[in-house]
């Protein structure tokens, strides 16, 4: 199973580690993890700022960028397909595209709640998910 994550989600899998869910599933090796060097650089540059790393400690932090940066199958953006109605998150659409990912997980509503993003990945094979369903639906 192919999957591209969202920065949020990324950053929580960052701060709870062994704690997340997806981050035990993920090392269970229950799903493969695709990412762009542009995500990679974007979670990269929310550790780094200072009322984030109240809840992710830089350390945990690193740690989880130099696991990603091991253990993530990147990939280069496609430059066709569908845009999000926030140009920010064109890169996560764009990744999941390339990776030909079976789902897209994301806490951004701006992904999972436009009805025509959603049906128009979901004729790529891509579904769009919250975190909880989507850990109900690896149970």
């Amino acid at each position: 199973m192919n999957l591209v994550i969202d920065t949020g989600v990324l950053l929580k899998m960052a701060g709870a580690g062994i704690h997340s869910p997806l981050f035990v599933a993920w090392q269970a090796h229950r799903f493969d993890l695709y990412l762009s060097h542009e995500m990679l650089s974007e979670l990269e540059d929310v550790l780094s700022r200072t009322h984030i790393q109240k809840f992710v400690h830089p350390n945990s932090g690193q740690r989880f960028l130099t696991l990603l940066a091991e253990r993530a199958i990147f990939v280069q953006p496609a430059t066709q397909f569908p845009h999000s109605r926030d140009p920010d998150d064109d890169k996560v659409i764009a990744t999941a595209v390339a990776a030909e990912a079976d789902y897209l997980i994301t806490v951004d509503k701006d992904l999972y709640d436009d009805a025509v993003l959603v049906a128009t990945l979901a004729e790529q094979g891509i579904q769009v998910m919250q975190p909880g369903p989507f850990q109900v639906l690896l149970r």
